[in-house]
């Protein structure tokens, strides 16, 4: 199987530094820790974006969210190095190599996200990592989704994205592809009607789809 895989919240567990990055920039900002509900932060970005988070506190505390991105920014790229994998997915890599397929990444991050797999030493896991920089349309769009399997000449049926949130899964059907969901906190309430659907590595490893 050909798997082309997400990166935050779906290689690396991201979040909870994403979350942190975002409480600690509204405290920054003179916001009360009394009026930030850090759980409701994780379930915007899980469900929707980091966009939707930046749209819906800027406007709540009246904050600029130009600022608001700029702190959360900062604050994020000094403790993203401190991400971890999620469990067992480099076995889950490794066995999918081994059975044939090929695995690939699409990422809206830069090099962050190629420095953090290689401090992880997975970076050789993957035949090619699609970036920010490669400046392709941001998924649902199918563009870039469309550019790995045309540049890696793979056949659509036996190709699958696999991501934590409804819009790898939009992708991977406007791409002509099966969508697998990782929900590794049953927080998704709309998937996208994927193929396939997963809480744990340890399951996907052990199904058929690998």
């Amino acid at each position: 199987m050909n798997m082309i895989f997400d990166f935050d919240g779906t290689i690396m567990d991201t979040y909870p530094i994403m979350v942190d990055a975002f409480v600690d920039s509204l405290v920054q900002l003179k916001v009360d820790d009394f009026e930030i509900d850090d759980y409701e932060i994780n379930q915007i970005m899980r469900r929707h974006s980091l966009a939707t988070c930046l749209q819906k506190y800027s406007a709540h505390f009246n904050l600029s969210e130009s600022i608001l991105s700029e702190y959360y920014r900062k604050n994020e790229s000094e403790n993203i190095v401190d991400a971890n994998l999620f469990l067992n997915i480099k076995q889950v890599l490794t066995k999918n190599i081994e059975d044939g397929g090929k695995n690939f990444i699409l990422t809206h991050r830069d090099d962050t996200a190629i420095k953090l797999l290689q401090k992880h030493s997975i970076d050789t896991l993957f035949a090619e990592i699609v970036t920010k920089n490669h400046n392709f349309k941001r998924k649902p769009d199918p563009e870039s989704l469309n550019y790995l399997i045309n540049n890696n000449n793979l056949n659509r049926e036996n190709t699958i994205m696999v991501g934590d949130r409804k819009l790898d899964i939009d992708a991977a059907h406007n791409a002509g592809i099966k969508g697998c969901l990782f929900d590794p906190d049953a927080m998704i309430n709309s998937t996208g009607d994927p193929e396939f659907n997963f809480n744990n590595y340890y399951d996907l490893l052990n199904s058929e789809l690998i």
